[in-house]
């Protein structure tokens, strides 16, 4: 038997942990090409959110059907193999979703390297959030020495690795987060400037932090912060348009709002991509993030939970932005 976390009904605006419940589960035997694994950090993504709607994505796929186990990245131990190449203690990484264990074939499955970095990392500066935030700043903005990148959600696990990133190609990095502490935060992190978009004349400091212009807004949020960051985007300004946190718990624009941003979009002539899992990440990232790891170059805070039981509600509480960094779950 295992234990998993399911959908139990639709959230109604912000997540409760209550549309979320566990439930236990029987696990199947392990059959040809197959491998068991025991679950061992789980990661907690706000990505994750738009899928508990009936209508994901703006309506372009259906959502996540009631009783499904939700998605996520994990890393697990193998602790039976009937599939080549893999062996009971190899530590993999992969779409495991929110359980505790599980049977599964091996594609999509990639097995950890320990000499790139620990088991957890690959959650972290080793997993989606330095693949996305490498593939964003380098591959889409194409950062340049002494340019000046603004990162919104900056205090995230994302945020912070991609401004870093920043700094290490010779980039000004201005970070944009919610309240003194994340500032501070993001600031310890190497940033040059870090903005408190809730701290009143948000929009004027935003562009006060960029002199001239900045060249490159890395999108973690959409929304109003984004109305601002490309106010404060030089001309020929370059967008990566990583993620939109300000919409996924079912927050909706002005009706003024989309006037305003194409207005935005044709005075600044800006270049805006949206990427996602359709973007290949380059074969370069993750030795580039290791090295850069090792070196003390990228660094992220954890914020680490106990239990499986734990999840719903630290989901719901970092969607209300309680959490700093990287989210992960610790299974025992």
């Amino acid at each position: 038997m295992t234990c998993e976390v399911v959908l139990a009904r639709r959230p109604q605006g912000a997540l409760q942990a209550s549309d979320l419940r566990l439930q236990a589960q029987s696990l199947p035997a392990c059959g040809e090409g197959e491998i068991r694994l025991a679950i061992r950090y789980l990661s907690i993504d706000p990505f994750t959110r738009i899928f508990l709607d009936e209508q994901a994505l703006g309506g372009a796929m259906q959502g996540l059907p009631l009783g499904s186990v939700l998605p996520g990245a994990a890393v697990g131990e193998v602790v039976e193999s009937r599939a080549d190449g893999f062996s009971p203690g190899d530590m993999v990484e992969g779409r495991f979703g929110w359980r505790e264990a599980i049977v599964t074939g091996t594609d999509g499955v990639r097995r950890l390297d320990p000499a790139l970095g620990s088991p957890r990392a690959a959650l972290g500066i080793l997993g989606l959030p330095g693949t996305t935030a490498y593939t964003g700043m380098i591959t889409v903005a194409g950062i340049q020495a002494g340019e000046t990148a603004i990162i919104s959600s900056a205090a995230g696990a994302v945020g912070l690795t991609a401004g870093q990133i920043a700094k290490i190609r010779g980039a000004r990095a201005v970070g944009i987060a919610g309240g003194p502490e994340k500032c501070a935060m993001v600031l310890d992190h190497g940033f040059d400037a870090c903005v408190d978009y809730k701290a009143p004349g948000f929009e004027q400091a935003l562009v006060d932090a960029c002199p001239g212009g900045a060249q490159v807004y890395f999108d973690n949020v959409g929304g109003q912060v984004a109305m601002a960051a490309y106010a404060a985007l030089g001309r020929g300004g370059r967008v990566a348009l990583c993620g939109l946190l300000s919409l996924y718990q079912g927050e909706g624009g002005e009706a003024g709002d989309l006037g305003r941003f194409m207005r935005l979009i044709m005075s600044r002539g800006l270049r805006i991509q949206a990427y996602g899992t359709v973007q290949i990440c380059p074969p370069e990232a993750l030795p580039d993030l290791s090295r850069w790891m090792k070196d003390g170059a990228i660094h992220i805070p954890e914020t680490v939970v106990d239990g499986l039981a734990a999840a719903p509600q630290a989901f719901a509480d970092m969607l209300t932005g309680s959490a700093q960094g990287k989210l992960i779950l610790k299974l025992p």
